[in-house]
């Protein structure tokens, strides 16, 4: 099922890149959608022990997290995302004692907990990033060389193959890419230095969270039945693919601060 987390990525991809031509509204539904699938995909690739009191969360603070950007006053519009994740720290830790003081893992899922909301809040960086002002060339270099790499880690062989795959293709897919943009604000080098950081952050999240997965999975398969077990699946894939695009924005805004004071 591997290539449900492309199919996932790729129509997030898609969303992001058109809706970024057809205005801030259309866009900021697209990085909504993002928190849609960390919100359902990320407590069954942890497996939670709340799962749908952690989708909640996600999802509650998702939302407000590009809502602060939203109605942010002017750059660097992202000041009261720190706020939000103070908010979700205190709202996991609530969540945990309520399971009661013999809870088991409960440091183990909070910390979870935390990290999926750092990482879903992430997805507000797409809408910081659209707001700089800039001709947005590093928001579609960096959703192709996303894409791409996200395409070459789900080929079923080794990650010490599809590791430097993922990032040999983000570099020329975003360097192409780059060099088809007429006009441009990313130079010769910059395009192709953007798509590494892309391939690499795809490469490191499918190590790390692949390896989650699959213990995870062989931990909690032997109570599960194939119903179950194949919507669980279904949602880790949906994590595995939307977890880079959500981080990704991160790198797009930081290149777009640097790009608006040249």
């Amino acid at each position: 099922m591997r290539w449900i987390r492309v199919a996932v990525a790729l129509c997030l991809v898609a969303a992001l890149g058109v809706s970024s031509f057809l205005g801030f509204a259309p866009f900021a539904v697209a990085a909504g959608l993002v928190v849609l699938a960390l919100a359902y995909g990320w407590p069954r690739l942890t497996d939670s022990p709340q799962p749908r009191a952690t989708s909640l969360m996600l999802l509650v603070l998702g939302f407000v997290g590009l809502a602060t950007v939203w109605l942010a006053p002017g750059p660097p519009y992202l000041e009261w995302l720190p706020l939000v994740t103070g908010v979700g720290l205190l709202w996991a830790f609530v969540q945990n004692l309520a399971r009661g003081v013999g809870a088991s893992h409960a440091v183990v899922n909070l910390s979870a907990q935390v990290a999926g909301l750092v990482i879903t809040l992430s997805a507000a960086s797409w809408l910081g990033a659209i707001l700089l002002p800039g001709d947005k060339e590093a928001v579609i270099v960096g959703l192709v060389a996303l894409i791409l790499a996200q395409a070459a880690t789900a080929l079923p062989w080794p990650d010490r193959y599809t590791s430097p795959l993922a990032l040999l293709v983000a570099v020329v897919g975003a360097g192409v890419a780059g060099a088809l943009i007429p006009d441009g604000s990313l130079d010769l080098w910059a395009a192709p230095a953007l798509g590494g950081v892309m391939g690499l952050l795809v490469a490191a999240i499918d190590r790390m969270l692949g390896t989650i997965a699959g213990s995870r999975y062989q931990a909690t398969a032997v109570r599960r039945d194939r119903r179950r077990d194949k919507a669980r699946r279904l949602a880790v894939q949906t994590a595995l693919g939307a977890t880079p695009i959500a981080v990704g924005g991160i790198v797009v805004y930081v290149l777009e601060r640097i790009l608006m004071f040249r």
